[in-house]
């Protein structure tokens, strides 16, 4: 059955002061982010979060008022982690100062790395925001950031880049691969086809590709 889309009132977290008590709170958010990853959203309860963590569900109504909230705290941490990530990897790739040719596969490459690397807590995430508005807001807000990161990076070698205008045609060829890799991963709604084909050889095809398509002058084809 499908779920209603839902929005959710302003984030209630109480942050601990005490340095045991934030342990405390640390504990019960890596159990519920290990749950989240394992049960989903639907399967997950502060029961069990409670039990995993070995913390009081008093203890953790003194934090938090309900399953959304703990959430929201779920959510930021992760996107903390990833936004982390895809900031070393862009540096990494900034700091090459490569050529087109090189940079264009290489980041490519980069980008369906990061993306698997943290596509175990997104999943979960991905498929909340289909039926809830601030999950989703949170989750668009991230993903700009690192779609204007990567389509920064390219750009640094705009005076090599023959297709017109520059800026949409790298946006494309950020669409384009984010697309395939999601699907291969089973982020969002794609899980049917998740894992489909060779892993090395999408993210090595989608350099190619991406490449010929900026080195190729608007209204021409890469076949002559």
């Amino acid at each position: 059955m499908t779920r209603g889309v839902r929005t959710r009132a302003a984030q209630g977290i109480r942050t601990p002061r005490q340095e045991r008590s934030r342990q405390s709170f640390e504990r019960v958010l890596d159990a519920a982010t290990e749950l989240l990853m394992e049960v989903g959203y639907d399967g997950l309860t502060l029961a069990g979060v409670s039990a995993r963590a070995g913390v009081s569900t008093g203890s953790i109504y003194g934090r938090i008022r309900g399953k959304d909230d703990l959430l929201t705290a779920v959510q930021a941490r992760i996107l903390e982690r990833t936004e982390a990530g895809q900031d070393a990897m862009l540096a990494r790739l900034q700091a090459g100062e490569l050529p087109l040719d090189t940079l264009v596969p290489r980041a490519v490459d980069a980008l369906g790395d990061f993306m698997q690397e943290y596509a175990g807590l997104l999943r979960p995430l991905m498929a909340q925001a289909m039926a809830d508005i601030a999950v989703a807001g949170r989750g668009k807000a991230s993903y700009g950031k690192l779609r204007d990161g990567w389509i920064a990076v390219i750009l640094s070698r705009r005076d090599d880049i023959a297709q017109r205008p520059a800026d949409a045609a790298v946006l494309g060829c950020f669409r384009i691969a984010y697309a395939a890799f999601a699907r291969y991963l089973g982020l969002g709604s794609s899980m049917e086809s998740a894992g489909e084909g060779d892993w090395a050889a999408l993210k090595r095809n989608l350099g190619v590709m991406c490449l010929a398509f900026l080195k190729t002058p608007a209204g021409e084809s890469s076949e002559g």
